[in-house]
């Protein structure tokens, strides 16, 4: 859930500017998915930091 929480909560904040309704075109903006996967990146980012954590493998390379 790490990925697609950020990307849900994108979405349901930008509800009215992401949907195609009635013919109208929405905010490219907010529904592009560079913007939406740059907040996805960011939180699997920060799960992979979390789960390095957990595991006792922070700073740490292979």
């Amino acid at each position: 859930y790490a990925y697609t929480r950020p990307v849900v909560d994108h979405m349901f904040r930008n509800y009215d500017a992401v949907l195609k309704v009635d013919g109208e075109v929405g905010n490219k903006k907010l529904y592009d998915p560079r913007v939406w996967g740059a907040s996805a990146e960011a939180g699997l980012a920060a799960r992979v930091v979390e789960a390095t954590k957990q595991l006792g493998s922070a700073g740490k390379t292979f």
